[in-house]
């Protein structure tokens, strides 16, 4: 071939890759989330008149784990997105089952103080109970041997949550955050559950491996943080919260992390620790710039990767009908974050 010829196809060649990089770097958002999710057909102009998108993710072989994604649109700057979605508070919103949340900085048992002021609803009485049967019967709560022993039982007071079983979560919740920030998720105890050694940072692992987009989208927040394993380099927002779980209340933990990506943002929230309800849990926002009607918008896409005790034995329908459960659950969340801040 004529060498002046192999130059000019060399140079096309290039440049036509060139255009296709520029091509994906500067792709909308949309296209972004077609991209990158369940969600094939999103339509711009339906979320921004509010449609809220929410769909199961891809089939996990992990038989504890469910992924569910979800899209949709806040109204404010991608900065100000942020900042709302780590601070907004669910206890607003009865429908949630949230009785309690708060933000914690490692001071010790003192911060889960508040739990002395649950309410006196049967969800709370039946956490109650289940604390007070130790260390006999640990049948309704993730706890390990050491754990279980801790409890000590004490004369009964008028509050919905007695004085003994607030010290014991305290002391126990405390001792967990403690060896958090001293190690990440490497450094939480495992517990015995229906005959399984649960492990959380397995658990997590489990998700991540099952759910190569999330994985893939969110790998720079991911390697930075303990949601990889160990600390990570970037510094958690912590928070615990008391919840309702199928009719008994459950105590978790939770570190959040945020980073700017590109001309956006990413969010995650780490569960590492719940008394029930799950054994681990991770929740990934991917949030793009936009306009809606001549005004800074951002567009979010929500994934929520489970693992928990109650998906092991689901298969078929039943499993399918878990998936849907959990998607209506999210979807009813971020309709009342939504309705907290437009």
């Amino acid at each position: 071939m004529n060498p002046r010829k192999r130059i000019c196809i060399a140079l096309i060649n290039w440049m036509a890759a060139v255009i296709a990089f520029s091509a994906v770097v500067h792709a909308d958002p949309i296209s972004d989330l077609r991209s990158v999710s369940v969600f094939k057909d999103a339509d711009l102009s339906k979320l921004s008149g509010g449609d809220i998108l929410a769909n199961r993710g891809p089939t996990m072989r992990f038989a504890r784990g469910l992924s569910v994604e979800s899209a949709f649109i806040v109204r404010a700057p991608v900065k100000t997105t942020v900042g709302l979605l780590q601070q907004w508070n669910p206890t607003r919103h009865s429908e949630l089952k949230v009785y309690l949340s708060g933000d914690l900085s490692g001071r010790g048992p003192s911060e889960f103080q508040s739990l002395s002021s649950a309410p006196g609803n049967s969800s709370v009485k039946a956490f109650v109970d289940a604390t007070e049967k130790l260390p006999g019967d640990a049948s309704k709560l993730q706890l390990n041997s050491a754990e279980m022993k801790e409890y000590v039982p004490g004369p009964a007071d008028s509050g919905a949550v007695p004085a003994p079983v607030v010290t014991f979560w305290s002391q126990l919740l405390a001792q967990r955050v403690k060896s958090f920030l001293s190690g990440g998720l490497s450094s939480q105890s495992a517990y015995q559950r229906t005959g399984v050694n649960i492990v959380p940072e397995e658990e997590i692992a489990a998700l991540l491996k099952e759910s190569p987009n999330a994985r893939s989208q969110f790998s720079p927040l991911i390697s930075s943080t303990a949601i990889g394993g160990g600390r990570g380099s970037v510094a958690p927002t912590l928070y615990w919260q008391l919840f309702d779980v199928e009719g008994q209340a459950a105590v978790n933990l939770s570190a959040s992390y945020a980073r700017p990506a590109g001309d956006g943002w990413q969010t995650a929230d780490l569960g590492y620790y719940g008394s029930g309800g799950f054994y681990a849990l991770v929740t990934f926002h991917q949030l793009w710039p936009i306009q809606v009607n001549g005004s800074d918008a951002t567009l979010v896409w929500r994934v929520d990767l489970t693992s928990a005790s109650a998906l092991s034995d689901l298969r078929g329908v039943e499993r399918l009908g878990s998936g849907a459960a959990m998607m209506r659950e999210v979807q009813k969340g971020i309709k009342a974050f939504l309705k907290d801040v437009h």
